[in-house]
């Protein structure tokens, strides 16, 4: 069945001319070894994340996220890795934003993909996301943050860590939805001075 999403997805975006200019990049393996070539397409949707590969020599594979450790490409944006988590039991390709020392912070690709069959007519739709996953050191899985749940998960988070300090200002400026990077940011600095201290 995944290998027919993943064959579904190549079909209809390359049919398409959706795919995107690929990017000179690399993927790691399970083993830790880096291949080089260009990072094509990344598919995301609600079952699994796939991303179109295309090595040195010209060879385009769809590689799912469960295969891989992650990748990295580097635009004119400058460099951008992702890395692959499973969470709930799927496997899915998260941005990398910030690798601390008590939380990292992952955010979902923007664009989600969604594959329906409707009147005998195969049809893709995509819309726009915005959620963040908060992987806690300790823990086996990241926990899902978007807008609506920020302040109760956040919230949970911080008394969980012993973090009175982070729990009372979560809501207040500065430590709202759009400000989770910083928070994090700021979170693992506090945490790593206080892991000095001792």
């Amino acid at each position: 069945m995944k290998q027919l999403y993943a064959i579904i997805f190549a079909l209809l975006f390359a049919a398409a001319g959706l795919c995107a200019d690929p990017a000179r990049g690399y993927i790691v393996t399970k083993n830790g070894k880096r291949l080089t070539g260009y990072i094509g397409e990344l598919y995301h949707s609600q079952f699994q994340s796939i991303i179109v590969f295309i090595n040195d020599f010209g060879s385009a594979y769809n590689i799912e996220a469960e295969l891989i450790r992650g990748f990295v490409f580097v635009d004119e944006k400058g460099y951008t890795a992702f890395e692959s988590k499973n969470c709930r039991n799927r496997w899915y390709f998260l941005r990398i934003l910030e690798k601390g020392a008590a939380v990292n912070l992952y955010q979902s690709p923007e664009e989600e993909y969604a594959i329906e069959f409707e009147n005998g007519v195969l049809k893709a739709n995509s819309r726009s996301i915005n959620e963040y996953w908060l992987e806690v050191n300790g823990r086996k899985q990241p926990i899902r943050i978007h807008s609506l749940n920020f302040r109760r998960k956040m919230r949970r988070l911080f008394k969980k860590e012993e973090a009175p300090e982070y729990r009372e200002k979560v809501g207040k400026e500065g430590y709202r939805f759009r400000d989770l990077a910083n928070i994090i940011r700021e979170y693992n600095k506090d945490r790593s001075l206080n892991k000095r201290e001792i």
